[in-house]
């Protein structure tokens, strides 16, 4: 299906541009340096396992004192195996928890 989807914009590409398009396609994929850094998914989720102390304070009811006891919970248990894991940690209860569900991921 990708490729017949292609090869139709090939075929266009050639056709409104009066030349024939051929050769392969390639994609370059280049980090930028003021980037920041990946701490999360595609979908812009805070990964709680790689997340920096500065990265989790941005979730919200995430100060620096908690930051702190997530990533000291990390180095001390390893990491999460599950969001639910984040309530271990205290000062993540169940309120803070479902607030932040939907913005973290493991």
């Amino acid at each position: 299906m990708l490729a017949l989807a292609l090869a139709a914009i090939f075929f266009a590409a050639g056709y409104f541009t009066g030349r024939a398009v051929t050769g392969d396609i390639r994609v370059t994929v280049e980090e930028r340096e003021d980037a920041p850094p990946a701490t999360g998914d595609a979908l812009g989720l805070v990964n709680i396992n790689t997340a920096s102390a500065e990265a989790l304070m941005a979730l919200p009811g995430i100060g620096e004192a908690l930051a702190g006891r997530v990533t000291d919970y990390r180095a001390e248990h390893g990491p999460f195996r599950v969001k639910e894991e984040l309530m271990n940690v205290p000062g993540v209860g169940e309120a803070l928890f479902d607030r932040l569900e939907d913005l973290i991921c493991v």
